[in-house]
């Protein structure tokens, strides 16, 4: 049987303590590079692939970002009976977003394709989209969680991904 005095003081003590040596927050300062790196974990190349997303505009709350990105897959590749990629094929992502949001946090409204390629005359074109959140804190650390859904062999299959990465500036 658990006492719940002695939960309730464990409790009232972790909460004493992560509050006496939190940090203090400093305020949000914003990257100033117009560019990511990240490898994205699902998502839109639907197994893995390593992106460079360029921010074309960048406005005080609303920005647009392109994104190109590559993988590969050496086997045969089954995930939930939902998700298939044939042994040695390459998956280019290519999308276009809207980021709204202002700080470190934005929410991320896209679409684009991916090339699934097995070789030059094996091709496959698959339309995606993204609905994500997206951080970049001022360490330019880059992390992002999205639902990618696409379509494929006429069928819509809801699918996710998660990214980490690093904000970059060419200067």
């Amino acid at each position: 049987m658990i006492n719940l005095k002695s939960t309730f003081w464990l409790l009232i003590i972790l909460l004493y303590t992560t509050t006496t040596f939190a940090q203090d927050d400093k305020p949000y300062v914003e990257p100033k590079g117009l560019n990511n790196w990240f490898i994205e974990l699902g998502g839109a190349s639907m197994f893995y692939s390593l992106n460079y997303e360029k921010i074309l505009y960048r406005g005080e709350r609303i920005s647009v970002a392109g994104r190109v990105g590559i993988g590969y897959n050496p086997f045969d590749y089954t995930f939930l009976n939902k998700v298939y990629l044939d042994r040695n094929t390459t998956m280019a992502p290519f999308t276009a977003s809207f980021l709204y949001g202002r700080g470190k946090e934005k929410i991320e409204i896209g679409a684009g394709f991916t090339l699934l390629a097995k070789n030059i005359t094996d091709r496959e074109i698959v339309p995606t989209a993204i609905l994500g959140f997206k951080v970049i804190e001022t360490n330019k650390v880059y992390f992002k969680i999205s639902y990618t859904p696409f379509i494929r062999d006429q069928k819509y299959t809801s699918w996710f991904g998660v990214s980490f990465g690093r904000n970059f500036s060419l200067k």
